[in-house]
């Protein structure tokens, strides 16, 4: 019997993320290598897609009209705790029920044509979804008696359980990237199984192995020539699940005293980078590509405030054989493995401090055995994993 997947999200095409980036790289590859799933996507059509990736698939697409912000959104983020930086939760949650609302009342009535469909050509339905809509995509999964499964990419269901929580309860399989945030959602919700399904990333879409070292090796001259061989820290993504309280208030102006010619340098743009540069030591540098961001750069830090999903930069600063720093929580000691560190919840920023300076006096080491760790997210065995998963719900 051939399968279809109905793959609901708020955004898929525009790869505004990692999320989004790893749904289309499993998604894609199954696509290519196996021919018994037929795939459907059902997404708002707001923002701008990447066309050129999905032209010469069979993928289909179906994008409804619903806003991906609102009044509510906006209205949270401008009243947001000056903090920590996150958005006020009573404004949050009311965006986040309207818009699963909206998209569960459009897909319901695709997916009555589908079902249809199915019927009729012998098909057997999967449901796949994620992120802020999963609860709408859910609803109408669970209405309509399709089995479906949902990916755990980032923290809003531990924020929002409330809204969440029949979306996991009621999901075929919980797909998450790694044993650690396996374990906390487990411990949070009653599930019926979970699945391990590691970052798919495409190493050589990022930079041709072949030109790493003269790469690596460019970006040293540059270093010299220019007097910045200072150590220099890299932060790529600043939202404020990932540190943000922590580095402004603690890390930052603890660093200013007690390694002074150290900088830090946040990547991606955006306004918590931009507050986190009014620290003398700290650069907001704007978006950048990744062989522009870690060649220049000694050690990668990537911290989470709650939910451990699975880092792919950490894995991408391993390819450029930059170290990472983290913390152990859900997944992160799984992602670092031995090419960085992970500290405890509770160390102090000067205990961090301390570690980034221990990785910083062996560069050499660390950066050799995180380009080696990169392998764990390798796409291939990723994808196969995902096949795996599906091919297993599908013959339940």
């Amino acid at each position: 019997m051939q399968g279809r997947l109905l793959v609901a999200v708020r955004d898929f095409d525009s790869l505004v993320g990692g999320a989004e980036k790893s749904l289309s790289s499993l998604i894609l590859g199954v696509n290519s290598l196996n021919q018994n799933w037929k795939i459907n996507v059902y997404q708002s059509n707001d923002r701008k897609p990447n066309e050129e990736l999905f032209k010469n698939t069979s993928i289909k697409f179906e994008k409804c009209d619903i806003k991906i912000e609102d009044i509510y959104s906006g209205a949270s983020w401008k009243l947001r705790n000056r903090n920590t930086g996150r958005s006020m939760k009573f404004l949050r949650r009311i965006h986040l029920k309207r818009k699963n609302k909206l998209f569960s009342n459009w897909l319901k009535k695709h997916f009555s044509k589908e079902i249809k469909l199915a019927e009729k050509n012998n098909e057997k339905l999967l449901g796949i979804t994620q992120l802020d809509w999963s609860a709408g995509a859910s609803s109408a999964f669970i209405e309509n008696k399709i089995p479906y499964m949902v990916f755990v990419r980032d923290e809003v269901c531990f924020q929002y359980p409330e809204l969440f929580e029949e979306c996991l309860q009621n999901a075929e399989s919980v797909i998450v990237a790694g044993e650690g945030l396996a374990s906390q959602i487990k411990e949070k919700f009653m599930i019926k199984s979970i699945s391990i399904v590691h970052l798919p990333v495409n190493f050589e879409d990022i930079y041709p192995q072949e030109k790493l070292k003269e790469k690596l090796e460019e970006a040293n001259q540059y270093r010299l020539k220019n007097n910045l061989t200072n150590p220099r820290i890299a932060i790529v993504g600043m939202v404020p699940e990932k540190g943000y309280q922590f580095y402004n208030k603690e890390l930052i102006p603890k660093m200013k005293l007690a390694w002074p010619e150290a900088t830090l340098h946040v990547f991606g743009g955006g306004t918590l980078a931009r507050k986190l540069a009014k620290h003398s030591n700290t650069f907001d540098e704007g978006f950048c590509k990744l062989e522009d961001i870690y060649p220049f750069c000694d050690i990668h830090m990537f911290r989470l405030d709650i939910v451990g999903t699975w880092g792919r930069v950490i894995n991408e600063a391993g390819y450029f054989s930059k170290p990472s720093i983290s913390i152990d929580i859900g997944a992160q000691s799984e992602a670092v493995g031995l090419g960085g560190k992970v500290m405890p919840y509770s160390a102090s920023s000067d205990e961090w401090i301390t570690e980034l300076k221990n990785i910083y006096d062996d560069l050499e080491k660390y950066g050799n055995l995180a380009f080696k760790h990169r392998l764990i997210v390798d796409h291939k065995n990723s994808i196969n994993e995902f096949l795996s998963v599906i091919e297993g719900v599908k013959n339940d």
